[in-house]
C-alpha cells in the first residue's frame, strides 16, 4: 500500500462522522415528526404499513417505514441471522473501503468513499440498535418509477457512488485525449 496521504483522515473520519451525525439526527427528527419513539423500528418493524405519511413539497414527502432488508427492500425479512449478517457485512465493507481509500489519489473518489463509509455506518447503527433501518424520505411525486423510501445514509451512499463515477469518467476522458492514446 502506498504512503497514506495527509488528508486521509478527512475522508476516512470527518466525512463519515458528518454523514452519520446527519443521518442519525434526521432519523430522530423524522420519528419525532410522526410522534413515534426513536426505536420504532425495533418495536414495530412493519410501521410503514400503518400509513405514516406527510406531504412536504411537490417533490419530497415524509413517509415513515422500516427496511428489514438492504437497498430497495431486497433480502427483506425478519431474521436475527440476517440482521447480524448484514451488520457484520457493513462493518467489513467499511474496513475494505478504508483500505482502498488509503491508496486512492482522486479527489472525487476519496469524497465518494467517505460518503459511502458514512452511509454504511449510519444504516449499520440502525440495524445493530433496532434490527432494521429507519427510512422516511419519499421522492415518489418527483420520480413515480422510484417508489422506495430512503434516508440520509442511503443518499450519501448514492452520491458517493456518483462521485466515483465522475472520477472514472474524467480519467477516461484524460486517457482518451492524451497524446499517447491509440486511435
Amino acid at each position: 500500500m502506498s504512503k497514506i496521504y495527509k488528508s486521509y483522515w478527512v475522508f476516512a473520519l470527518i466525512i463519515p462522522a458528518i454523514v452519520v451525525a446527519l443521518d442519525q439526527l434526521s432519523k430522530k427528527w423524522a420519528t419525532n415528526l410522526f410522534g413515534l419513539p426513536f426505536n420504532i423500528c425495533e418495536q414495530d418493524p412493519y410501521i410503514g404499513q400503518q400509513g405514516y405519511f406527510q406531504e412536504f413539497s411537490p417533490i419530497i414527502d415524509w413517509a415513515m417505514t422500516c427496511n428489514l432488508g438492504v437497498s430497495f427492500g431486497m433480502l427483506s425479512g425478519d431474521s436475527p441471522a440476517k440482521r447480524w449478517g448484514l451488520t457484520i457485512f457493513a462493518g467489513l465493507m467499511c474496513l475494505i473501503i478504508l483500505y482502498v481509500l488509503a491508496g486512492t489519489k482522486e479527489k472525487f473518489t476519496r469524497v465518494g468513499l467517505g460518503l459511502i463509509i458514512g452511509g454504511a455506518i449510519g444504516n449499520a447503527i440502525d440495524r445493530f440498535m433496532h434490527g432494521s433501518v429507519t427510512d422516511f424520505i419519499s421522492a415518489y411525486e418527483l420520480l413515480p418509477f422510484f417508489p422506495w423510501v430512503f434516508n440520509v445514509a442511503d443518499s450519501a451512499i448514492t452520491i458517493g457512488v456518483m462521485c466515483i463515477a465522475v472520477d472514472i469518467f474524467l480519467d477516461w476522458r484524460r486517457e482518451k485525449n492524451s497524446p499517447d492514446a491509440k486511435v
